[in-house]
């Protein structure tokens, strides 16, 4: 009598979990739209408060740096980085500081919404950037989602670019071109540099760099108001938080999707300008946000395949 042997069954693939980075990437995204979409409000409180612009750049990152570090020793993370890597910390260090000097100073001399509007110029630059170094191809789809999504702030933040401060523009202009640049650094870097240790890496470079500053031209403005040290405090923890997050997002969701779900933020800042400083919404702006919205899902949808 022949036994026939019957072969094992062949393992079902398991089917890798992308869904999951991808879906914990847009929490993240939100977390950094929350918190940066804050940044701006708290820094204009500080500057009303009799802050100074050095001073409360050294209390951002200085508060980022020893809260991070802190964070790392209680949980055992610290790790060395790579030698190789050093020259694009570096980079990333000065287009960090580039950035956030850039975009906070402007809303000393500009208003929030119009500072928002012209630094979120930048995924309008990711795109083509991450396209032309060969990191994400930039399909027809992305490019309509990306001017879907600043059709969206412009309307959310329409008005006031024409009449607004020259510094103030330039300002946030190169704080935009900073970010945009960094997000390819840093997703880079985030190959194999943990998040929250590159986080931690770039404040305190940037904490020494202030503080060497500040010790140069000597002038430490420290706010004169219960509303200027909320303002520094605010800033500094949106500053820890929004990085942290954002560069986790670049590493799950890439550069170019998240600088459109970034087109959040801008609608985050001017609803807390609105409730904080006392500008007022309109319905233009209303449907600017709703325009934003269907940016970012027309930058995720994908054709189906048959």
């Amino acid at each position: 009598m022949n036994s026939r042997v019957v072969p094992p069954p062949i393992p079902r693939p398991t089917l890798p979990p992308p869904a999951a980075g991808t879906l914990a990437g847009y929490g993240l995204v939100a977390v950094v739209a929350l918190f940066f979409g804050a940044a701006p409000t708290f820094a204009r409180l500080a500057f009303d408060g009799g802050t100074g612009t050095l001073t409360l750049q050294f209390a951002r990152f200085a508060f980022a740096a020893v809260g991070l570090w802190l964070l790392l020793a209680a949980t055992g993370r610290i790790a060395p980085i790579a030698r190789h890597r050093l020259p694009l910390v570096t980079v990333l260090v000065l287009l960090s500081a580039g950035a956030s000097y850039g975009y906070m100073t402007s809303v000393r001399t500009i208003p929030v919404p119009v500072a928002s509007l012209v630094f979120f110029t930048f995924p309008l630059m990711v795109g083509p950037l991450a396209h032309l170094i060969g990191d994400e191809r930039l399909t027809l789809r992305r490019v309509l989602a990306l001017c879907v999504g600043f059709a969206g702030i412009a309307l959310v933040l329409e008005g006031g670019v024409a009449h607004a401060d020259p510094l103030g523009l330039a300002l946030a202009f190169g704080g935009g071109a900073c970010v945009a640049v960094s997000f390819q650094v840093s997703r880079r870097l985030t190959v194999d540099i943990p998040p929250m240790l590159l986080t931690a890496v770039v404040a305190g470079a940037s904490a020494l760099v202030c503080g060497a500053l500040l010790l140069f031209h000597g002038a430490i403005d420290l706010p004169t108001t219960t509303s200027g040290w909320i303002g520094v405090a605010g800033n500094a923890v949106a500053y820890t938080v929004g990085l942290s997050c954002l560069f986790a997002a670049i590493q799950r969701l890439g550069a170019v999707t998240t600088a459109v779900a970034g087109n959040l933020e801008p609608v985050v800042s001017v609803a807390l300008a609105a409730v904080v400083l006392g500008e007022a919404l309109n319905g233009i702006q209303l449907v600017g946000g709703v325009v934003v919205l269907a940016g970012i899902a027309l930058a995720q949808s994908r054709r189906r395949t048959v």
